[in-house]
C-alpha cells in the first residue's frame, strides 16, 4: 500500500517563496525593458531639439538656446553708393535686429536681381568664401552685415548675359526660406549662367546696440559726416604711378570705428565721375581701426600715369578733384586734389589700400 507524500507546512512556504520570486524577477525585468526605452525616446527628442537650435523647454534640464533670426524680425538693407575695384562695385549689405529678442545669423544670404515684377533675372548669386562663416548673435536693435558684390555685365558676352534693368533684389536671410525684395536699380543679366553677383557670409557690423538690449555695446562705425578726408599733394613716384597719402580724421566728439577699404573716383569740376572708380590694394589685410576723438586713420591712394593707356581706351583729362567715401558708408565728400584720369569707363588708374 502506497504512502501518499504529505507537504508539511515549511515546505509549503518554501513553495510559495519561490513563486513569489518568480513574479518578482519577472516584473523587473519588465520594468527595465519600459525604462530604457522611455531614456532612448527621452535622449532623442532632447538631441532633435539641439539639432534645429530651438529652444529647450524649461524643466528639460537643457540650456535655453537663442532662436535663428526670422525674416520677418529683420530689417534687411542695401547702401545705395558702392565702391568699385576692377569691373564690380561692393554694397554693403545690413540686417537689423528688429524683433524684440535675440537672435542668430549663420552663413550666406541669399540674393538675386528681380525685375519691377519680382520675376528673378538670370542667376542668383555666388558666394564669397573669402572669409569663413560664424555664428552672430544679435541683441534686440543691434546689426550684422555682408558684402554684395555686383559685375559689370559688359564682361560678359550679350548673347550670354542678355542686359536688362534690375529694379531690385530679393534678399533671403541666411537659413530661412522666407525673402524681402529691396528696391536696388543696376544692370542685370536676364539669362541665367553668368553669374553676375557675389554675397559674404554675414558678420556683426560695428554698430550700437540700445540699452538694455543684452547685447554687448560696441565702438559705433565712423560716419561720413564725422570725418575730415584729406589727400596729400604731394606723393612719391615708382613705376608708372604715383603714390599718395590720404587722411580721416575723427572729429565726431566721440571715439568710432574704421574698417576696409574708402571708396573713391576721380570727378571734373561739376562731380561727375571720371571713368572706373579705384580698385582695391589687397597686398595689406583689413583691419578694425578705433579712432579716439581727434585721432586720424590713414590709407594710401594709387594714381597711374593716363599715358599707360591707349587714348582711345582711356581718353585723357583733367580731374579736379576726387570723390571720397568712407568705408562701409553710402554718403561722400569731394576733396580737391587736380590730376590726369580718364574719362571713360574700362582703365582702372586708381587704387587704394585699407585703413589703418
Amino acid at each position: 500500500m502506497r504512502r501518499s507524500l504529505g507537504v508539511s507546512p515549511a515546505g509549503a512556504l518554501c513553495v510559495l517563496a519561490i513563486a513569489s520570486l518568480s513574479v518578482v524577477l519577472a516584473a523587473c525585468g519588465g520594468s527595465s525593458s519600459s525604462s530604457g526605452s522611455s531614456a532612448s525616446t527621452a535622449q532623442g527628442t532632447t538631441s532633435a531639439s539641439t539639432s534645429t537650435g530651438a529652444a529647450t523647454t524649461s524643466g528639460s534640464g537643457g540650456t535655453t538656446a537663442t532662436p535663428a533670426c526670422a525674416t520677418s524680425g529683420l530689417a534687411v538693407r542695401v547702401g545705395a553708393n558702392g565702391s568699385g575695384a576692377a569691373g564690380s562695385v561692393y554694397y554693403p549689405m545690413t540686417f537689423t535686429n528688429q524683433s524684440g529678442h535675440a537672435c542668430t545669423l549663420y552663413g550666406y544670404p541669399g540674393v538675386s536681381g528681380v525685375n519691377a515684377s519680382g520675376s528673378q533675372l538670370g542667376s542668383p548669386a555666388g558666394r564669397d568664401a573669402t572669409s569663413s562663416p560664424q555664428t552672430v548673435t544679435l541683441a534686440g536693435g543691434a546689426v550684422a552685415s555682408a558684402t554684395l558684390q555686383i559685375t559689370d555685365v559688359a564682361n560678359f558676352t550679350s548673347s550670354t548675359c542678355v542686359p536688362t534693368h534690375a529694379a531690385g533684389l530679393r534678399v533671403y536671410v541666411p537659413n530661412q526660406t522666407a525673402s524681402q525684395v529691396v528696391a536696388f536699380s543696376f544692370q542685370a543679366c536676364a539669362k541665367a549662367g553668368p553669374v553676375y553677383l557675389h554675397v559674404s557670409p554675414v558678420s556683426l557690423s560695428s554698430s550700437t546696440a540700445p540699452p538694455n538690449s543684452g547685447g554687448t555695446t560696441t565702438t559705433a562705425a565712423c560716419t561720413t559726416s564725422g570725418v575730415v578726408i584729406r589727400v596729400g599733394t604731394n606723393g612719391s613716384g615708382t613705376a608708372g604711378s604715383v603714390y599718395y597719402p590720404m587722411s580721416f580724421t575723427n572729429q565726431s566728439g566721440h571715439a568710432c570705428t574704421l574698417y576696409g577699404y574708402p571708396g573713391v573716383s576721380a570727378v571734373n569740376a561739376s562731380g561727375s565721375q571720371l571713368g572706373s572708380a579705384a580698385s582695391r590694394d589687397t597686398i595689406s589685410a583689413p583691419a578694425t581701426v578705433i579712432l579716439a576723438n581727434g585721432a586720424a586713420a590713414s590709407a594710401t591712394l594709387q594714381i597711374n600715369d593716363v599715358g599707360n593707356f591707349t587714348s582711345s581706351t582711356c581718353v585723357p583729362t583733367h580731374a579736379a578733384g576726387l570723390r571720397v567715401y568712407v568705408p562701409n558708408q553710402t554718403a561722400s565728400k569731394v576733396v580737391t586734389f587736380s590730376f590726369d584720369a580718364c574719362s571713360k569707363a574700362g582703365p582702372v588708374y586708381l587704387h587704394v589700400s585699407a585703413v589703418t
